[in-house]
C-alpha cells in the first residue's frame, strides 16, 4: 500500500521530470526558430516602394554615391549617361553591406558575404544577389524603383 511520503516522491519526479523538460524543449526550439529567421531575415524581404526621386543628375558624379532609399541603404552607380543602383540589405541576416571601391566589389562586414559590382553573390553565405533597384533620369531628377525580376 502506497503512503503520502511515496505518492510524495512520485510528484517530486514528476515535476523534476517536467523542469527538465521544458528548458530542454527550449533548448532545441530555440535554435529552429534562428534558423527560420536566418532562411527568411525580415528586413531582406520587406518590399520597397515604387520610383522615388532621389537627387538631381547633375549631383551624381562618377563616383558611386550612397543613398537612403525609404529607410534602406543603397548605392547607386553612374557610367556616362547609365545608372544602376542596388540595396545594400544584405539577403542573409539584414546587415549593411559596404562598398569596397578598390576591389569593385560589397562586402558584408557581419559574415563575409561578398557580392561582384553587378550585386551578385561571389562567396560566402548569401542566399541570393543584392536586390537590383533600376534607375534612370527623369525631369532633370535620378528615379529609382526595384527592378521587377
Amino acid at each position: 500500500m502506497e503512503t503520502n511520503k511515496e505518492k510524495i516522491k512520485l510528484t517530486r519526479r514528476r515535476f523534476l521530470g517536467i523542469m527538465t523538460g521544458v528548458p530542454l524543449a527550449l533548448s532545441i526550439g530555440t535554435p529552429v526558430v534562428a534558423a527560420g529567421k536566418m532562411l527568411s531575415p525580415a528586413n531582406a524581404l520587406r518590399p520597397i516602394p515604387p520610383k522615388m526621386a532621389i537627387l538631381k543628375e547633375e549631383d551624381l558624379l562618377e563616383k558611386p554615391k550612397e543613398i537612403v532609399y525609404d529607410g534602406f541603404p543603397a548605392m547607386i552607380f553612374r557610367n556616362g549617361n547609365e545608372y544602376k543602383a542596388f540595396s545594400r540589405v544584405c539577403t542573409h541576416l539584414g546587415c549593411t553591406v559596404m562598398w569596397n571601391e578598390a576591389e569593385k566589389r560589397f562586402e558584408c562586414p557581419c559574415h563575409g558575404g561578398i557580392f561582384d559590382e553587378e550585386g551578385n553573390v561571389i562567396e560566402g553565405p548569401p542566399p541570393k544577389p543584392l536586390t537590383r533597384l533600376k534607375a534612370w533620369v527623369e525631369n532633370g531628377y535620378v528615379m529609382i524603383q526595384e527592378e521587377v525580376v
